[in-house]
């Protein structure tokens, strides 16, 4: 199991999230009627893609030994007419050469919860219902 993620007893909205040996939290900020006790489930989102971003350029620099000093991915999500648009942000710190920029923009596309979001990916439900 990648994660488990049960309802917490009692009021509100905060979910207590299993996810290998850690445990954390996710809530519904008070505006949404939760108590913003915790990041919610858009910030999750977008900070699990972040975190891989960078993870996977930092691994590939590491590997090729190139002088990459910091990575800072950052997110905009704009709605409009029925429409999300997702603008994705990733500053690179250190002195890379053009062919090295070029290519690390390649290369966090291949970071896997981004080809989880944009590839083809089949989700199977299963209900499990419970008196």
């Amino acid at each position: 199991m990648l994660a488990e993620i049960q309802t917490e007893a009692g009021p509100g909205y905060r979910q207590i999230i299993q996810a290998g040996q850690h445990q954390f939290f996710a809530d519904l900020s008070e505006e949404q009627g939760g108590k913003g006790a915790a990041p919610d489930p858009h910030q999750l989102f977008y900070a699990a893609w972040g975190a891989c971003t960078n993870m996977t350029l930092q691994l590939y620099c590491q590997r090729k030994n190139w002088p990459l000093k910091g990575i800072k991915t950052s997110f905009k999500e704009e709605r409009r007419e029925g429409q999300t648009r997702v603008t994705k942000r990733i500053e690179l710190t250190g002195p890379l050469d053009s062919e090295q920029q070029a290519r690390l923009q390649q290369i966090a596309e291949k970071c896997p919860v981004n080809q989880l979001i944009t590839g083809p990916t089949q989700v199977i439900r299963e209900w499990v219902f419970q008196s």
